[in-house]
């Protein structure tokens, strides 16, 4: 397995866990901080543009998804590791480059059920706790 894809998968279980947690807007996570926030949010912006580039989604669908994916792990960092993930993905050609992986490897991801199922279910929770975050 590709790097990239091992770090999507250990950001699935480690966002699974951080979702099924009951935390007020805001609250940190103990242990949580910008290292971690950073790869997750990079994994998270891989997985919208290859639902993106897989026809899995819409380009707005996948914005939104990543405009949410910024909100709800910046609302569990301490104000400095908020302001640098926000500046982190802001930054310019840091979706340009997160594309560029996506379209090296789309042909297999795009075939790929895994990303597809994860897709799917992320999307859903997203959606459905998008006005909480």
């Amino acid at each position: 397995m590709r790097p990239y894809l091992k770090m999507l998968v250990g950001s699935v279980l480690s966002l699974a866990f951080l979702a099924a947690a009951p935390f007020a807007r805001g609250d940190q996570v103990q242990g949580y901080g910008f290292e971690a926030a950073a790869q997750e949010i990079t994994q998270l912006f891989w997985l919208a543009e290859t639902a993106s580039a897989c026809g899995w989604a819409s380009d707005e669908d996948a914005v939104k998804f990543k405009h949410f994916s910024v909100r709800f792990l910046s609302a569990h960092l301490s104000n400095s590791h908020r302001t640098a993930l926000v500046s982190m993905v802001s930054e310019h050609g840091y979706e340009e480059k997160v594309r560029r992986v996506v379209r090296e490897a789309a042909g297999i991801n795009c075939d790929s059920s895994r990303w597809h199922t994860g897709w799917v279910a992320y999307k859903a929770a997203a959606d459905q706790r998008d006005g909480e975050f």
